[in-house]
This record gives structure tokens, C-alpha cells and sequence, in this order.
């Protein structure tokens, strides 16, 4: 599947690791790069910019009969030194323990959402990642709106989730939030039980990679997902994802967003390519994205990157519309 789905939802977001002894591992991805905005209601500027590093370990331990412990941290790390909170360098991304066996996976903490891992992770393929330049799904992943901003709905917290085995190809996973605190400011706000769930599944047959999600937060919005990819055996890849949200207010506008990406792969080199449209459903014009990408791979760990972006429309009212565009050149190393 796609960025191996049942691989990241096991090994990476449920953070199961294959050994059969106890084991810790550890691993990280250092990113960064040169941007260069422009955008049309402000200055340009240049900047070197963290492209989502991130340090962690993970690790298990073989309780027998088949049934292992699990257990995961991983933190951002704004390698570029910009940090916050005093410059400091590091934010949370995924942190979880659970038990993982012939049942399936269950686990508790800050994870990868199912509708990341079912529908948002297949078109999540470019670089470089500032907030206005994400493609099309990543824009109405909040829990608390949709703006047509990208957000931090990839990973959730206060999280029990579970994930069933493979069963020739298909896999569900589903999760509940229980956020507590009454009076909280959070995104979820204060309710007495669950705060939101999260429904998705899906499979590779071939080439094909197919995934659905569902997602409820409680007296706020439902909202729906639907993902498909197809790998040709040339090295082509074309992925396209559409979620809709339906909110519980009336008067408010439900938006939509769908998007469509295709990768493109001839020895070490890459190109990307996509198209994104969020529909605001109200008087604000639709917003359009475009983006295209050139990257090299040095080896199997390292690569340097460079894409461009352009987004017309973005604003939070009619009167603020406005494009801008993206320049970023960079590099990556996994460890």
C-alpha cells in the first residue's frame, strides 16, 4: 500500500516492532531546506526552513504466545533552531504503548489517525511541508474546523485505538477520544464520554490501493473520506483522495476538498506533480493548489529536493482571498 499503510499502522503509527525479544530502536529523519515565499498581500522572504524532522525510539517485548508489548516516542525536532517555548527545539508527534498479537493491534496515546492512514497518506508525497502548501486532504484534517489551512489532524492524542490483522490484503482500524477535562479550550472542547471516533479500512490488490474513513466529533461534524491509488509497473504512481464535512450547525458551511497527485520514478529520480481544489461552501471562492517537484535520490537514505508551489484563494473571508507562491530546495536523511 501506499507509504506501506499496514506497515506504518503496525510498525510505525501502533509502533510494533518484528523482533522477538525486548528491544528498543532508534530511528529519525533529519529535513531541511531553503524556502523562498511570495505571497501577493505581503513581502517575499527567504528563509531555512525544518521540513518535519523528527527523532524516536520505538520498541517491543515478547510476552509469549504470540502476544508482544509495544511502545513508541517520537518527537519533532525543528532542526533549523527555530524552535519555541524559549527555542525550544523539540514538539510531540507520536507517543504510545499497546499490545499487539493474532487479534490484531490495540493501542493508547498520541497516534497517526485512521483517516491519515486509510486516505490522507496516499497523497502525501511531496517535501516540503509549511502549512499552505500541503495537497488536498491534509486542509480538512482539523478536528475543530476546516479553513482550508493544514493542521495537525495527522496524529491525535488521548487516543485508544485498535487495528485489525491483515485479511488478504484488507485492514480497519478504529479509535475513540477521550480528551476529559470539563471546561477545557481544547480543539475537542470538554464533553462527559467520547469526544470523537474515527472509523477507516482499506487494502492493496495489485497495483490497486483502495481506503474509506469516517470521522465523528461529537456535537460538532461528521465527515467522510474516500482514497484510491494505482502503481504501474514503469514507475508510475497516480493517487486521489475527496473528504467531505457535514458540520452540526446550521448556517455553517460544509466543505469539501479533493485532490490528485501522480509520482513519477526512473532510476534515482522523482517527479511529483499535483492539483488540489477546497471548496469553502460559502461566498468565498474556491481555493486551487497546485504543486510540482523534482527529487534524487543519493541512496536509499538521502535525498535532495526541489518543488514549487502556487495556492489562489486562501483566506478566512471573501475580502482576503489571495495567492502566493512557494520555492523550496532541500535535503533529507533517514536514520
Amino acid at each position: 500500500m501506499n507509504k506501506s499503510i499496514i506497515a506504518l499502522a503496525v510498525a510505525g503509527a501502533l509502533a510494533a516492532s518484528a523482533a522477538a525479544q525486548a528491544e528498543t530502536t532508534l530511528y529519525g529523519s533529519a529535513r531541511i531546506g531553503v524556502t523562498y515565499t511570495d505571497p501577493d498581500n505581503a513581502s517575499s522572504n527567504w528563509d531555512v526552513t525544518n521540513e518535519a524532522s523528527r527523532l524516536g525510539v520505538k520498541g517491543s517485548e515478547d510476552l509469549g504466545g504470540g502476544l508482544k508489548a509495544i511502545y513508541q516516542y517520537e518527537f519533532g525536532v525543528n532542526i533549523d533552531g527555530n524552535g519555541t517555548g524559549g527555542n525550544n527545539p523539540w514538539n510531540q508527534r507520536l507517543s504510545s504503548v499497546g499490545l499487539t498479537g493474532g487479534f490484531g493491534t490495540v493501542v493508547l496515546g498520541r497516534v497517526w489517525s485512521a483517516p491519515y492512514l486509510y486516505v490522507g497518506s496516499l497523497t502525501d508525497v511531496f517535501n516540503h511541508s509549511t502549512s499552505f502548501t500541503s495537497m488536498g486532504w491534509d486542509r480538512l484534517n482539523f478536528y475543530s474546523s476546516g479553513n482550508g489551512l493544514a493542521g495537525s489532524g495527522d496524529r491525535i492524542g488521548n487516543v485508544v485505538a485498535y487495528i485489525t490483522p491483515s485479511f488478504s490484503g484488507f485492514s480497519g482500524a478504529a479509535a475513540i477520544v477521550m480528551d476529559g477535562a470539563p471546561g477545557s479550550a481544547s480543539a475537542l472542547g470538554a464533553r462527559e464520554d467520547v469526544d470523537a471516533y474515527d472509523i477507516a479500512g482499506g487494502g492493496t490488490f495489485g497495483g490497486l490501493t483502495v481506503g474509506a474513513s469516517y470521522r465523528d466529533v461529537q456535537d460538532v461534524f461528521e465527515q467522510w473520506g474516500v482514497g484510491a491509488s494505482f502503481k504501474f509497473g514503469f514507475g508510475l504512481t497516480v493517487a486521489a483522495t475527496y473528504s467531505s464535512r457535514d458540520y452540526d450547525t446550521s448556517g455553517v458551511g460544509d466543505p469539501s476538498v479533493w485532490d490528485v497527485i501522480g509520482t513519477y520514478a526512473f532510476g534515482n529520480n522523482v517527479i511529483l506533480a499535483g492539483y488540489a481544489q477546497y471548496d469553502f461552501d460559502d461566498n468565498r471562492d474556491n481555493l486551487d493548489a497546485w504543486k510540482l517537484g523534482y527529487q534524487y535520490n543519493l541512496s536509499k537514505r538521502t535525498r535532495v529536493f526541489a518543488e514549487y508551489a502556487a495556492e489562489n484563494g486562501f483566506g478566512f473571508t471573501e475580502a482576503t482571498q489571495t495567492d502566493r507562491n512557494v520555492f523550496s530546495v532541500g535535503m533529507r536523511h533517514d536514520f
